[in-house]
């Protein structure tokens, strides 16, 4: 009886109100303009810099809707990437730094409905949907750098996409080591740093499924093709990446 209370009453009167209270102190303001009110308020919202064009996450050409070009797949290779916004765009590239560097989840909250709506409103509706056996795999954190930012991003864009599309997510990976921050490394040195990163626990997670890994920003795609070849390896049919941003 005391738990039902908690959780349907008191749990949320005490949430509301320490939202209320924070709100007060550190009201909300735009991550690009500083106005108040919203993370991204309308007008920067309105003037997001959308990629131009998907490119193929192999030879980084361009390619209709993401798809990786017939020359380029590999069995343990991705189907596809999909990238949303350009990263260059000062308001996306604020939005994820300091999301990440100033513990803000509604970011990613935000940026993952935002991603949400980009799918629903093109031709990738056709790819992802009927949504069965589709799933939601995050990109993992190591242990030590969830313990310091008290999330994962990739987690929380995932949750947001997963309201969005009505797809499950899936934890499916994990890290088995902790690497170096990809940004500053050059493109062989990343790809040397992310190899053998991830592990697979379970390994019939997602076995004859099919996979849509989430992570916010791809630049080189290492991190991603590293972890779309466990995926595969361990029986995924079919492997998309999609990203908030594109480096």
């Amino acid at each position: 009886m005391i738990k039902p209370l908690y959780q349907n009453w008191i749990k949320p009167i005490t949430k509301d109100l320490s939202d209320f209270i924070l709100d007060i102190l550190f009201p909300t303001t735009c991550l690009s303009c500083e106005k108040e009110g919203n993370l991204l308020c309308a007008e920067c919202q309105s003037a997001l810099l959308k990629v131009p064009f998907q490119q193929c996450i192999l030879c980084h050409k361009p390619s209709p809707l993401g798809f990786t070009h017939s020359g380029c797949k590999t069995a343990h290779g991705p189907d596809g990437l999909i990238s949303v916004f350009d990263y260059h765009d000062d308001k996306i590239s604020k939005s994820i730094i300091h999301g990440k560097y100033y513990f803000i989840k509604g970011a990613y909250r935000l940026l993952g409905n935002l991603a949400g709506d980009y799918i629903l409103s093109r031709e990738y509706k056709n790819i992802f949907f009927p949504p069965n056996d589709w799933q939601l795999v995050p990109i993992p954190l190591a242990k030590q750098r969830l313990r310091w930012r008290g999330f994962n991003q990739a987690e929380i864009i995932c949750k947001a996409l997963s309201e969005k599309l009505d797809l499950p997510v899936v934890q499916a990976l994990n890290r088995r080591r902790r690497t170096k921050t990809q940004k500053d490394l050059k493109r062989d040195e990343r790809i040397h740093n992310i190899e053998g990163a991830f592990a697979m626990p379970d390994k019939h997670a997602v076995k004859n499924q099919n996979c849509i890994l989430v992570d916010d920003v791809v630049t080189t795609g290492s991190t991603i093709l590293e972890a779309a070849k466990v995926l595969k390896r361990n029986g995924a049919k079919n492997v998309w990446c999609l990203t908030i941003a594109r480096d």
